[in-house]
């Protein structure tokens, strides 16, 4: 059985190589051709009266009128980026739009000069971002242009806000390549970056060194409540990504059977996107091993009390290893980190993404052979000195205006608003061309 692509990238062979970066832009075009028009009608369908009508009609309305800022949220799990910024908005008296496809976003709640708006998920949100008019629009969303996520010709900046301290070569390709400006964390981020605009012919995105902005809010709550632990040196917090590189997904009942056979309490706390990709996974692993004495599954809105309850995290290559280290300085176990380049930014990088060229400096690394044994290990991470002393170098190299970000990054979106929508930004002219 063959489908349209099959058929679309059947050439005759005239003897010429084709690298895989080019081989991956080509199959994003000529998908984009194929869901552009697929998106174009879809937009005229929810636009036009279908998709329902409450809830469509006060988003419509809203996306119709003329804003500074719009901030688009996926859901509730970002509200710790976007609170800051939110406050800050407000505070400068600056008029933004916060959609969400999330109706139990607490963004949504009344800010002065920040109108909140569900827009549901799906096409019927594509299709509505695809219609705002506004100076600047914000997201943490990847992906602008590649697919469903569409440019609106009356936005006039797309700025990208990254929410991890991590590299950025384990998105998708092309997450990041038509966006106006993107805000990092520093200097490991900007080398990817600028690499894969070069590689692809890109024309230079602003780069603006902002830093992490959840970070503002985490370190002033570790300052004023620090909750005691409840048995120091024996509470292991297991906080793995999502997705075909998380643990539970590659080791799961071989991991959990590992730390619950031993003499800790165990926290675990899943990817927040897991319970939205993997639900099946993460049921099947809480059946298998459930609530009890020594064990908990944490799904708080923020990982806070679970870090500050633990000793040690074990992970494998989740940015949350990394707040972790960053904000209370304890150590890490990676287990197994093999993580699969293919499909991601990493494929096409000639370097190692910079979080797996650190992770010896934060804690220890196991192999998948050594799982059994993880707990013999304790002792000796949470007795090393070195850890504590590398993870804040680390933290000063890496991430810009720790634990105050909101300032520069607002500094940065002050001269982008009030400029008018009319005139195409450089992203877009270079999208529009190819």
């Amino acid at each position: 059985m063959t489908g349209l692509l099959d058929h679309a990238v059947t050439v005759p062979y005239i003897g010429l190589y084709l690298d895989p970066g080019t081989g991956s832009l080509l199959f994003s075009l000529i998908a984009g051709v194929v869901t552009t028009a697929f998106y174009s009608v879809k937009g005229l369908y929810y636009r036009f009266g279908g998709g329902g009508k409450g809830v469509a009609a006060t988003a419509e309305r809203s996306v119709q009128e003329a804003w500074p800022v719009v901030i688009y949220s996926e859901g509730r799990q970002y509200y710790g980026t976007f609170r800051p910024l939110l406050a800050a908005l407000a505070k400068a008296r600056i008029r933004t739009l916060y959609l969400s496809s999330d109706s139990e976003d607490p963004g949504l709640q009344a800010w002065s000069e920040v109108t909140g708006c569900y827009i549901g998920s799906g096409h019927k949100a594509w299709a509505l971002l695809a219609r705002l008019r506004a100076d600047l629009c914000i997201s943490t969303t990847p992906g602008l242009d590649v697919m469903q996520f569409k440019r609106s010709k009356r936005v006039r900046h797309y700025m990208h806000l990254v929410h991890a301290p991590t590299d950025k070569a384990f998105n998708r390709p092309y997450s990041f390549d038509y966006f106006d400006s993107v805000v990092i964390n520093g200097p490991h981020q900007e080398r990817t970056l600028r690499y894969l605009e070069q590689l692809r012919g890109l024309p230079a995105k602003d780069l603006i060194m902002g830093g992490c902005l959840y970070y503002d809010d985490l370190l002033e709550q570790l300052r004023n409540q620090t909750p005691e632990l409840v048995s120091p040196g024996r509470t292991v917090l297991l906080a793995p990504t999502w997705g075909r590189n998380g643990l539970l997904r590659l080791h799961g009942s071989k991991l959990l059977s590992a730390l619950t056979a031993q003499d800790i309490n165990l926290i675990i706390r899943p990817h927040p996107q897991s319970m939205v990709s993997e639900p099946e996974l993460i049921q099947g692993l809480q059946a298998l091993f459930p609530n009890g004495p020594r064990l908990q599954w944490d799904f708080s809105s923020t990982p806070f009390s679970a870090m500050a309850r633990s000793d040690v995290m074990v992970s494998d290559i989740s940015g949350v290893i990394f707040d972790y280290a960053f904000l209370f300085e304890r150590p890490v176990i990676t287990v197994g980190i093999e993580p699969v380049r293919e499909g991601t930014e990493a494929s096409d990088l000639p370097y190692d993404p910079w979080e797996l060229t650190v992770l010896d400096d934060i804690g220890l690394r196991l192999s998948e052979e050594q799982i059994p044994r993880l707990t013999d290990y304790l002792p000796q991470v949470l007795e090393d000195s070195r850890y504590p002393r590398n993870i804040r170098h680390l933290r000063e190299q890496y991430v810009v205006n720790f634990g105050h970000a909101v300032g520069p990054i607002l500094k940065a979106i002050e001269p982008l608003i009030g400029q008018g929508v009319s005139e195409p930004s450089a992203a877009a002219l270079s999208r529009q061309a190819e």
